[in-house]
């Protein structure tokens, strides 16, 4: 199982619910148009705003073809160029567990 972890900072000019919910409805309203994923939940930062990323999303897949697959998808990408418009810092990590 790969466990995929992008976490983002806001621009502090736009609206932090609006654009959490429409990361949500971009990156969610995947499953079942790209195959390969077998979870995937945006999260919302709730303590620490000071020095922690506002959100994340964190997507499960079977292997690293199935990431793959996901991040090379074209409305995958197109969702990756609307969401780049209203943060300012990205972080990430994909890391390899047992599957449950």
């Amino acid at each position: 199982m790969i466990h995929h972890l992008v976490s983002w900072r806001l621009r502090d000019d736009v609206d932090r619910a609006e654009s959490i919910v429409r990361t949500r409805e971009l990156l969610v309203g995947l499953v079942g148009i790209v195959d390969s994923i077998r979870t995937i939940e945006v999260i919302e930062n709730v303590a620490f705003p000071e020095v922690n990323h506002d959100f994340a999303v964190l997507a499960t897949f079977d292997d690293v073809a199935g990431l793959e697959a996901f991040a090379n998808n074209p409305i995958h990408r197109a969702a990756v160029v609307e969401i780049h418009t209203f943060v300012t810092e990205r972080g990430g990590i994909d890391w390899e567990s047992p599957a449950t």
